[in-house]
């Protein structure tokens, strides 16, 4: 038996992560909970074991229009830099590449820094009247929570840091700058390029950039990774948390998740005392295996 309990996600998202609403959806959840155990206790013939999962935490945030006086960020990008740059090269777009470059192929192999985007990349969302996405001259704008994607719609892989620098010259570093961003990140032969502040971080274990200070660095670092490893995202994928005002969404919200924040970016496990879990554990497909046997012969 499967329990999903999203009541929790739900109000954190619309009203804050401590927010009264989002506290009382939490202690429903703890009580639901413990209902499940005590009926479990009560019928010890059937030797039903119970786990606990969380997938992701939620992190308080602000709402970039909230910023900007009410201005929406895939439009910002084009009104304040790609609209204007010294020297970029636009190409035009080809109708059979854009947004679905590679994303529904790739769908089951999202991390959990990429899981919020894929809630806007329907075609039905994108037959809403005004999706949060925008589109000029070959260059896609999608905002889909704390992060915003920036994709090339003429070329059918995505494109490195320096392809991108030769025809946006300046734009990662200004990102990095702007009001309510925190940090954008691009792809290199290298892995992840890190930009933050107008700096330019080549991300790796023993170079974490900007999380040189976190105590989980290396998690960050290889979720950054996974992310940037996936052909679906962004040509430039952009980040309002740790932003310099706090954590930023891009969509109107007072909490969110899908981003490297401490406090969304940790789970955890609650299992029988007898139950033995592959360690550690770096991926949600790991626990395919573990539960798989419980479908075995005894």
């Amino acid at each position: 038996m499967y329990v999903n309990y999203i009541d929790y996600d739900e109000a954190a998202h619309a009203f804050g992560p401590r927010s009264r609403a989002a506290l009382v959806s939490l202690r429903r959840v703890d009580c639901a909970i413990r209902q499940l155990g005590r009926v479990l206790r009560r019928v010890p013939e059937h030797q039903y074991d119970l786990y606990i999962l969380s997938d992701h935490g939620q992190a308080s945030c602000r709402a970039y229009r909230d910023l900007t006086g009410g201005q929406r960020f895939e439009r910002w990008v084009f009104d304040r830099l790609l609209n204007h740059p010294t020297g970029a090269r636009v190409p035009e777009a080809r109708a059979d590449y854009g947004l679905t470059r590679g994303i529904r192929a790739r769908r089951r192999g999202a991390t959990g820094l990429f899981q919020h985007f894929l809630n806007y990349i329907d075609e039905d969302f994108l037959r809403r009247k005004d999706p949060e996405a925008h589109e000029q001259n070959g260059v896609r704008v999608i905002s889909a929570g704390p992060n915003a994607f920036l994709y090339a719609l003429d070329v059918p892989a995505p494109l490195d840091a320096d392809a991108l620098e030769q025809r946006f010259p300046g734009l990662a570093e200004e990102l990095s700058r702007a009001p309510g961003l925190g940090f954008v990140l691009a792809r290199s032969s290298n892995g992840p390029v890190c930009f933050c502040q107008g700096k330019r971080y080549q991300l790796q274990d023993c170079g974490p950039g900007p999380f040189v200070n976190r105590s989980d660095t290396s998690v960050v670092v290889q979720a950054i990774a996974d992310l940037m490893r996936m052909p679906s995202a962004g040509d430039l994928v952009i980040y309002g948390i740790d932003a310099p005002d706090g954590h930023v969404s891009f969509i109107p919200e007072m909490g969110t998740h899908a981003g490297p924040s401490p406090e969304e970016i940790h789970t955890f496990i609650v299992r029988p005392a007898k139950a033995t879990l592959a360690s550690p554990i770096i991926h949600p497909a790991q626990l395919y295996d573990h539960f798989i046997r419980y479908q075995e012969p005894s």
